[in-house]
């Protein structure tokens, strides 16, 4: 057998290379201790309002009343050249202003003569007062201080798409419009023979439709104080 020896490994300071390196790792962590505290260590300073800010959004509504028999009423049995009027009233109910009112209707089945046909079918007059409307009981109506014209269209117009009503650039917050609406069948001429209807009637038709006025929001505003 042999056997060898080997003397521990040398230093300068006389002292094994692990105690060195145990050194080395704790000057390590104290300067990282130190870098660590500067971080932390700095001035701060804040300011605020004394008291709490309040912000609130603005709503926009627009609400529809009936002056009289309004839209929920049946029209019936018209003739060429018949007119009836509806009269309503549309409230500014939010408290945001609006702008640019419209007309659409839909309709509720499949659009017939009296609805696609932009010549022969019924035609849609809106005129506004500036204050209710008295005598609806009467087809035309009493405005006080006279009334404005603000769309001439028809039901084919509006059911493709909304219309614009004029005079409506500004609607205040709070404020109230006052409608009448004349639905016309136009005069025209048809003909039946032993009992028969001519072929594209305008005669026995039914249509049922939603009226729908809508508004957008006021302009959006830059202010400071």
């Amino acid at each position: 057998m042999t056997a060898t020896y080997a003397p521990p490994a040398s230093t300068s300071a006389g002292r094994p290379r692990g105690f060195r390196a145990l050194i080395a790792t704790s000057a390590m962590i104290g300067a990282l201790f130190l870098v660590g505290n500067s971080v932390f260590a700095q001035l701060n300073a804040t300011a605020s309002n004394p008291s709490a800010q309040s912000i609130n959004s603005g709503t926009l509504i627009l609400t529809m009343t009936k002056n009289g028999a309004g839209f929920d009423s049946l029209i019936e049995k018209m003739a060429p050249g018949d007119k009836v009027a509806r009269f309503l009233q549309l409230d500014n109910a939010g408290t945001l202003a609006g702008k640019d009112l419209t007309l659409a209707a839909t309709l509720g089945e499949t659009a017939t003569k009296l609805a696609n046909d932009g010549t022969n079918g019924l035609q849609v007059v809106v005129d506004s007062c500036a204050s209710a409307w008295t005598g609806v009981t009467s087809w035309q109506g009493t405005c006080s201080g006279g009334s404005t014209t603000v769309l001439t269209t028809t039901l084919n117009a509006l059911r493709t798409a909304p219309v614009a009503l004029t005079g409506f650039s500004s609607i205040a917050a709070g404020s109230s419009i006052y409608l009448r609406v004349t639905i016309t069948l136009p005069d025209q001429a048809e003909t039946s023979t032993n009992g028969t209807l001519p072929p594209s009637t305008i005669q026995g038709l039914t249509q049922t439709v939603t009226w729908t006025f809508a508004e957008v929001q006021r302009t959006a505003t830059n202010t400071a104080s």
